[in-house]
């Protein structure tokens, strides 16, 4: 990044925490391409971490990438087992390739199923959950996020900044 672009960013940065009294929720700037409306956003707990990242697998997958240089397709049986560093997680260890779903447990997101109201932890499982349970063939998810998560109103996202709703978009 070039120091121009750096010392833009930090002014904005400062002027946000000086209106707001806080630091800035911190978004990546692609999130704003996926979404032109609302996004929910949630604070990434990665050990060291202090953006906010969109509750979404593709999005997830590609802020660990991006930020922590994880490669989450890599599930092949030579792919060595990396530990979870997420803020109170037990340090599980797994191949990349399956931490992004198990960091959307960390976000406290749950699929709902509007027929027998099952509580499930992943979409996978939700989709699962419809094909078995004799019933809920028709249901359908009802999404909730965890406590931590916010709504971000990505309209009022002005050249990558919202000073009203504390918003800071990195690129």
């Amino acid at each position: 990044m070039n120091t121009d672009r750096s010392s833009e960013i930090s002014m904005v940065h400062d002027m946000l925490q000086e209106y707001n009294g806080v630091n800035p929720i911190l978004i990546d700037r692609d999130i704003l391409r996926d979404h032109n409306a609302e996004v929910i956003v949630h604070p990434c707990n990665w050990e060291g971490c202090t953006m906010h990242i969109a509750v979404e697998h593709k999005q997830v997958s590609k802020h660990l990438q991006q930020h922590h240089g994880i490669n989450t397709s890599a599930t092949s049986e030579d792919t060595q087992k990396i530990s979870c560093l997420w803020t109170d997680c037990l340090h599980a260890r797994m191949k990349p390739g399956n931490l992004t779903r198990h960091i959307l447990s960390h976000l406290g997101v749950r699929w709902i199923c509007s027929t027998c109201e099952a509580t499930l932890s992943r979409e996978d499982a939700f989709r699962r959950h419809t094909l078995e349970k004799v019933g809920c063939q028709d249901a359908k998810a009802v999404v909730k996020y965890g406590d931590r998560s916010l709504v971000i109103d990505t309209v009022y996202i002005d050249g990558g900044w919202s000073a009203s709703q504390n918003v800071m978009c990195i690129p």
